[in-house]
């Protein structure tokens, strides 16, 4: 929002703004697929460790 700010109010004129304004937008959607990503990958791994404690909670009921 700051570069599109800065396009509205200073309107450079090199070549290379023309390139550089978008990528603040293109970042914050990679971003946002990142964490999705990792997001999952914890709620996998978090998921998976709760499996793995319920078994052995099985265990201790049949031994008693």
């Amino acid at each position: 929002m700051a570069t599109a700010a800065a396009d509205l109010l200073l309107s450079p004129q090199g070549t290379w703004w023309h390139v550089l304004w978008p990528l603040p937008w293109y970042l914050t959607g990679a971003a946002a697929i990142t964490w999705a990503c990792l997001r999952a990958r914890e709620k996998a791994a978090h998921r998976q460790a709760w499996e793995e404690d319920d078994d052995s909670h099985n265990e201790w009921d049949q031994a008693a």
